[in-house]
């Protein structure tokens, strides 16, 4: 199963720290969303992706699971 959300906001500015645990470039963020989620969906044989789009502005989410779980 695989559900693809876009956006169409500015995009991801610095894609390399996405799943860093902690890393954050909110002033009141605490950097666990993104590490967490990616966690959880791996815990559970799938996988989480994220990336600017490239047909016009904004970001992809990708979140792959197996299916049945």
């Amino acid at each position: 199963m695989q559900i693809v959300i876009d956006d169409e906001g500015l995009g991801i500015a610095n894609p390399e720290n996405l799943f860093v645990p902690f890393y954050t470039t909110k002033p009141a963020g605490s950097g666990i969303g993104l590490a967490l989620a990616q966690q959880i969906t791996r815990a559970h044989g799938g996988e989480v992706a994220l990336a600017n789009r490239e047909d016009r502005a904004g970001a992809r989410a990708i979140v792959r699971l197996p299916f049945p779980l």
